[in-house]
């Protein structure tokens, strides 16, 4: 019942820096998923968005302790789930 903008998100592409989320399911062609998923991109798994290239293709994921930069068309279709603000900050 507490709508949040959050939930609106519904792919790895639009996860913000600063916000995690469970990976849900890998929506591309088999081995293309083999291969995100040889990388850590696992159902169920937490990833954080760390950054977004400037004017560029590429965002920073981090998950299992990687930081893995993907392309915006890639991350569109891996479907993610329960959003949340990472609350850690490195100052």
């Amino acid at each position: 019942m507490s709508p949040e903008p959050a939930a609106k998100i519904k792919t790895l592409s639009d996860l913000n820096p600063g916000t995690t989320a469970l990976i849900g399911e890998l929506d591309m062609d088999e081995s293309d998923s083999v291969r995100l998923m040889e990388l850590g991109f696992i159902p169920g798994t937490p990833v954080s968005c760390q950054r977004r290239v400037p004017l560029g293709d590429l965002a920073v994921y981090q998950l299992d302790g990687a930081q893995i930069a993907v392309r915006r068309e890639t991350a569109s279709r891996i479907r993610i789930r329960s959003v949340q603000a990472s609350g850690t900050a490195d100052a």
